[in-house]
């Protein structure tokens, strides 16, 4: 029987965790926002378009690997914040030494089936016919970040099971301290040593360090949950793997899509100097929504604690923060976008990169095309959180997979007929509206009736437009 103390106990133990998560994110975030902005104009300048380019289809390429690997993380933040909920140190260990064995085993095989295929596939195969002239440097710097991705990918489980522990602030300090050797690498380096290879090591190395570092850090904390084969429980396998598979699709698919296939699809279509301009669209939209993940990503363990204890005020209250703190994040960048965009693009990396290829440049009108998705990717962002928080995975999976197939169907439509980056962003902010734009908000309305509580759904009403009109 819960006491009094307990549930606000409890709350504060929250809250105080999304502050500190928040807190040390400001240094991680704003550290990984000044190493992609400082990097890309350094490459470019002392690499070229071209070569920039080919360093953004490799870590493009090397990405989609995640995208594969089942995401054994989520679902393993998720049971963890349910046994510590429940004060269950026995869960912890067996939940916590099977969900990092099994994530690694797959991670192994999907590391060794990629590493096959790069062996056995010609580079322009792979890449497209534009990319024959640089085969020899993107083969090279594949298989270094082939290596890098798999430290990272084995390391990230540990990762996710700090958000489960409601710990975020740890990852955070240990991305900030990989920010800082990146940096300072990069800084130094390049300068002495201006390759592709190069730029992967201090930019792309520096996470995986930092990564590895906090896998370290949590084992050393909690020696109990050191991993052994002794404590691997058979039994939960087909109930992660279920989870996992779930979890991959919704945690993983969108992004994989609009970063990772985009930017392959422009390159076999347009080529490499053409993923270079996308790139740098994609660097300033990592660096906005990192700022918002600062929030989102402690909030969603957060949720799950909450729903566990049944917490329901504090969930429509910290939603309603949520959303208008994002959607008010969203609408100012995407002002100063449009309007100091086109003064400041050239002085950061250059004038000459809206020569480079016809369609691609980053005119006012592809800034503007590239807020109005932003704010509808922060939307869906925030309201997928919402809906994962109250445990309505499979819904969010079928809305994702539909709205990835549609985009990407789309993209290859107009890849075939025109290059055009305006016309992309708006295609990719129009699959958004078709799906996840009002479907994510429609499930988390429909989670919160099943509370069964009167007054949490009168004040989920005020929680956005969308949701009067569903009501």
């Amino acid at each position: 029987m819960k006491t009094d103390s307990q549930p606000l106990d409890a709350t504060s133990h929250r809250d105080r965790s999304i502050r500190l998560a928040v807190i040390t994110s400001l240094v991680s975030k704003l550290g990984t926002i000044v190493l992609r902005l400082v990097s890309i104009p350094i490459a470019i300048r002392l690499l070229g378009i071209d070569q920039f380019g080919v360093y953004t289809a490799i870590t493009m390429a090397v990405g989609l690997i995640d995208m594969m690997q089942i995401g054994i993380g989520p679902a393993l933040t998720r049971e963890l914040s349910r046994a510590v909920a429940k004060g269950d140190r026995e869960k912890e260990k067996t939940i916590f030494a099977t969900s990092i064995l099994l994530s690694s085993g797959l991670t192994l095989l999907l590391s060794f089936v990629a590493a096959f295929l790069l062996y056995k596939i010609p580079i322009p195969s792979l890449f497209g016919a534009e990319f024959e002239s640089v085969k020899e440097v993107m083969y090279r710097a594949a298989w270094l970040g082939l290596i890098i991705i798999l430290i990272e990918m084995l390391c990230v489980t540990f990762e996710m099971a700090r958000d489960g522990y409601l710990e975020t602030r740890f990852s955070n300090a240990w991305g900030a301290a990989g920010n800082i050797v990146g940096a300072a690498t990069l800084l130094i380096g390049i300068w002495f040593f201006p390759t592709i290879e190069f730029l992967i090591l201090a930019v792309n190395g520096s996470i995986a360090l930092a990564k590895l570092g906090n896998t370290i850090h949590l084992l050393i904390q909690r020696p109990y949950l050191f991993p052994r084969f002794s404590l691997f429980r058979t039994k939960l396998v087909p109930p992660l793997a279920k989870d996992s598979i779930r979890f991959s699709v919704t945690y993983i698919l969108a992004a994989a899509v609009e970063y990772n296939v985009m930017a392959f699809l422009i390159g076999r279509h347009v080529g490499p100097e053409a993923i270079g301009v996308y790139n740098v669209m994609i660097t300033i939209h990592f660096s906005l929504a990192g700022i918002v993940s600062m929030i989102t990503r402690p909030y969603w363990p957060a949720l799950m604690d909450a729903v566990e204890r049944e917490d329901h005020s504090w969930i429509v209250r910290s939603s309603k923060r949520l959303l208008r703190a994002g959607l008010g994040f969203g609408v100012i960048s995407g002002i100063g976008l449009v309007a100091a965009g086109p003064f400041v693009f050239p002085l950061w990396v250059g004038e000459g990169l809206n020569e480079v290829v016809e369609g691609f440049q980053i005119d006012r009108a592809a800034l503007a095309a590239f807020s109005a998705y932003f704010l509808l990717h922060l939307w869906r962002h925030m309201n997928q959180i919402l809906v994962l928080g109250m445990g309505l995975i499979n819904q969010v999976v079928c809305v994702v997979i539909a709205e990835a197939l549609v985009l990407v169907s789309l993209t290859v439509f107009i890849l075939n007929r025109t290059g055009d980056l305006t016309l992309i962003y708006l295609t990719m902010g129009g699959s958004i509206l078709l799906f996840t734009g009002w479907m994510l908000p429609m499930l988390f309305l429909s989670g919160l009736r099943s509370s069964k509580s009167k007054e949490v759904i009168e004040n989920a009403e005020e929680l956005d437009p969308v949701s009067k009109v569903i009501v």
